[in-house]
């Protein structure tokens, strides 16, 4: 890490799930969720700080037995439809005040990409360091076709089903004739200028960082949990010795 270049890791972890009660301290593989990407945040080069942004005690205790710093997020930024840009600025600027704290870059350690390697993050963060024109680095990854967004279907008023991009399927009728997209993979790191700025996570320019699919996996409801011990159990994934 650069010295003169600071990124903080961001753990966004409120106590609010609709999906699964505490699911930020679920257990996977025996251990919380969100000591897993924690453990990515720890064992990286670049990252000079991590803190766990959250509105619920127990997630904080979790924090607190797992050595994680832990910032008390206000109530008002840990509802449904709070956006995760207020949170990371909030916390930015929060830090200034208190401590003159102020980190050239954020790095998002979501608790939902378990899968996330030291070495995942190192890449993106460097990345970021080594260009200037940049305001982001994120990891990426392919996708089975069948996810295509020129695959993807609407319901209309009506009730009908149809293809969302009906116009661009006459033209790119099979996955061959379709053009290569992504999903994000399991990273983001933004620079403190575009977060307060701009408003926006994923500032552009933002540089490419291709890791596997596997890794990428989004755990968010029970059966999401029950595809990640999978993957642990047959090896899917590899670097994970919790």
């Amino acid at each position: 890490m650069s010295e003169d270049y600071e990124i903080l890791g961001l753990i966004p972890a409120r106590g609010g799930s609709k999906s699964l009660h505490k699911k930020n301290i679920a257990l996977l593989g025996g251990h919380p969720l969100l000591t897993w990407v924690a453990r990515a945040g720890k064992q990286s080069q670049s990252l000079s700080r991590i803190l766990c942004s959250t509105d619920d005690e127990d997630i904080a205790s979790v924090c607190r037995e797992h050595d994680i710093e832990v910032a008390e997020r206000p109530p008002e930024l840990g509802q449904d439809d709070t956006h995760i840009v207020d949170v990371m600025v909030d916390l930015v600027k929060t830090l200034e005040e208190r401590e003159g704290y102020r980190p050239k870059a954020v790095a998002l350690l979501q608790p939902t990409s378990p899968f996330l390697l030291a070495e995942h993050v190192d890449d993106c963060c460097r990345a970021l360091m080594a260009d200037p024109k940049a305001h982001s680095a994120q990891t990426i990854s392919r996708f089975p076709s069948i996810f295509h967004a020129f695959n993807q279907r609407i319901i209309e008023d009506e009730g009908y089903v149809r293809f969302r991009y009906m116009e661009e399927r006459k033209v790119c009728y099979n996955k061959q004739r379709k053009p290569e997209h992504f999903i994000l993979g399991n990273f983001i790191v933004t620079t403190t200028e575009a977060l307060i700025n701009e408003r926006e996570v994923f500032a552009l320019p933002s540089i490419p960082v291709e890791v596997p699919y596997s890794y990428a996996l989004d755990v968010d409801g029970p059966e999401d949990f029950e595809t990640a011990e999978w993957y642990l159990k047959s090896g899917k994934v590899k670097g994970f010795d919790l």
